[in-house]
């Protein structure tokens, strides 16, 4: 047959070739949804952090101005590092709302000296807002002390001296910090990242997270200090969850050994364990008693978190003769590169002044860059040590 004139000479496409385009595209779609979903599943079923997280209610911010306007005052008063000394760091409550109140010493020269630094923080606080107060004392001795809330939440204590002398730390050894970090095993990547970092991080991981074992093993791979997070009640449970695994208050102690045995199980090769939230859990002696008693078994050490300034976790673990030690500041409750420096400069403080200091933070790419930042600073003048060197 003769083909028409003018006609086309392309061969018609058969329509089970679009069929087949349009079925692999449609799978496509489908597997790389599916591939968000369960990525982003992992990371949303992922705990809060810590209780402080979830419990801030914006307080986190003006504890964040407070901070800076003290700082502030410190460098433009030329006071020097070793004239500050952090005596405490410690989590309080109150109406719902949670917070680390800090206590601190400053020498001053001399009385004068005194008067001018109060006066510039004043003066720096008054820029942070109508709901910053602040109330000055004199004591028997001479002292000042400056109290400051934000709103009603009393959050920093701050004793003047015109004492210029300074104790320091007893031996002639480099103070020695250890750095945690909490709540691994929901972002693989970012894991690796402080593993692989040249830091002697210390790292925690949580059971029951979907990477917890693999981040074990790559931790245990580097020599790295490996303990389990282990989930605890919190003060404002249900509304604050501690996440999957944990122990509660109304668990007998057979339940608290098997949630234990399953969770040393998901996290192999620990050497320690440490308390997720628990501010509710680690007040209660009996139930903290069952838990420690178990981990004394294992010859696994504890760290106390210090969720709740009435803890008894410390005090009762050196009593049976568990080896440990407490966190002394959380590095990145304020997740800005300004804030975690100071806190590592109150961590350094600290160390500086006792000899020891130990450090949580989280999985934040910006706490990863603060270290790091950071970290020839440290290295030059302390010893950052695995936190099971620092146990008693």
């Amino acid at each position: 047959m003769k083909k028409r004139k003018g006609g086309s000479s392309k061969k018609k496409i058969p329509s089970i070739f679009y069929l087949i385009v349009f079925i692999t595209f449609l799978g496509s779609i489908l597997l790389f949804s599916l591939y968000f979903y369960y990525s982003n599943a992992s990371h949303s079923s992922r705990p809060e952090y810590e209780e402080i997280y979830a419990s801030a209610n914006g307080i986190n911010e003006g504890i964040k101005k407070i901070d800076y306007a003290i700082y502030e005052s410190l460098y433009q008063n030329g006071t020097l590092k070793k004239d500050v000394q952090f005596l405490d760091v410690k989590p309080r409550y109150q109406n719902g709302h949670v917070w680390d109140f800090t206590e601190l010493l400053v020498r001053c020269p001399e009385r004068h000296a005194v008067k001018h630094l109060l006066n510039l923080i004043t003066r720096k606080l008054s820029f942070c807002g109508t709901g910053i107060i602040i109330k000055k004392d004199k004591t028997s001795d001479g002292n000042v002390i400056c109290r400051i809330y934000s709103g009603k939440l009393y959050t920093h204590k701050i004793i003047f001296t015109a004492d210029g002398r300074r104790e320091v730390a007893p031996g002639k050894d480099r103070p020695r910090i250890a750095i945690i970090i909490d709540d691994l095993g929901y972002d693989l990547g970012l894991a690796v990242s402080f593993i692989e970092s040249d830091m002697e991080l210390s790292l925690s991981v949580l059971p029951s997270a979907p990477y917890a074992e693999i981040v074990a093993k790559q931790a245990a791979h580097r020599g790295c200090d490996l303990i389990l997070h282990m989930p605890m009640e919190p003060k404002n449970y249900p509304i604050v969850n501690p996440g999957p695994g944990a122990v509660f208050l109304s668990m007998d102690g057979n339940e608290i050994r098997q949630i234990i045995d399953k969770a040393i199980k998901e996290v192999p090769g620990v050497r320690g364990v440490n308390n997720h939230m628990g501010s509710a859990f680690t007040e209660n002696q009996s139930n903290m008693l069952i838990f420690l008693e178990e981990l004394k078994k294992r010859n696994l050490f504890f760290i106390d978190s210090r969720t709740t300034s009435d803890t008894v976790g410390l005090t009762l673990a050196r009593k049976i003769g568990v080896p440990t030690a407490e966190r002394n500041v959380f590095l990145d409750n304020i997740l800005t590169g300004k804030a975690i420096k100071i806190q590592i400069e109150r961590l350094l403080n600290i160390a500086r002044h006792s000899g020891t200091a130990i450090g949580i933070g989280h999985p934040h790419r910006e706490t990863l860059e603060a270290l790091k930042q950071c970290y020839p600073k440290i290295k030059r003048d302390f010893d950052l040590v695995p936190v099971s060197r620092l146990v008693s």
